[in-house]
């Protein structure tokens, strides 16, 4: 019995930091002549795919492993694992969603919004010059989905940003939002991708 407790508990407190994530941790408890390694699965016993200096910090962990003993990160152009026992979540601002930075990225064409809340934003792409939206909002959160969020970029232009998984089709990188961009008005265009938490 106790056993099915602690197992009940392990998955309770797995399945309450997943919904906080990602988000932005750092490299604690590791010796200044060592590396963190990156596992290629979420085992102690998988092949290394990368590395972490002891003193690595802005790392964005984008789901646990059933466990939530071990935290999915990119490295590189893949996604590796890393053991939680040695990453701490960094400081958070209360009244900033997510970040208070996100670079999003996209393919067919290729785009990339940088978005730096309260701030400006600003959205790239072959086709054209960049176009800055200045002194952007904040992501508003929906209302009764804790999941997604909202931000008002310009009178006709906006996105939708969403904790799930995403895959940029371009490499085994794995992120933990996806985003919906909408520009103009007639016609209206749709941008789909993913986002990388910033500082």
């Amino acid at each position: 019995m106790r056993t099915v407790l602690a197992g009940l508990f392990i998955l309770i407190a797995a399945t309450a930091h997943s919904s906080e994530l990602p988000a932005l941790f750092h490299v604690t408890g590791v010796v200044t002549d060592d590396v963190l390694n990156i596992r290629q699965s979420p085992s102690a016993a998988a092949p290394i795919v990368g590395q972490l200096a002891p003193t690595a910090s802005g790392i964005e962990v984008s789901a646990l492993d059933a466990g939530g003993k071990w935290g999915r990160i990119n490295t590189a152009e893949t996604a590796g694992w890393v053991s939680m026992r040695y990453l701490q979540a960094s400081a958070t601002h209360p009244d900033i969603p997510l970040a208070p930075a996100l670079r999003c990225h996209g393919t067919e064409p290729f785009w990339s919004l940088d978005i730096r809340q309260g701030g400006d934003t600003v959205l790239r792409s072959p086709e054209a010059a960049p176009q800055v939206f200045p002194d952007t909002g904040y992501l508003q959160p929906a209302r009764g989905r804790p999941d997604r969020f909202a931000l008002s970029l310009s009178a006709s232009a906006a996105a939708v940003i969403r904790r799930a998984d995403c895959s940029d089709g371009m490499s085994d990188r794995m992120f933990g939002l996806e985003i919906d961009l909408l520009t103009g008005g007639d016609p209206l265009s749709l941008h789909s991708g993913c986002c990388a938490l910033g500082s």
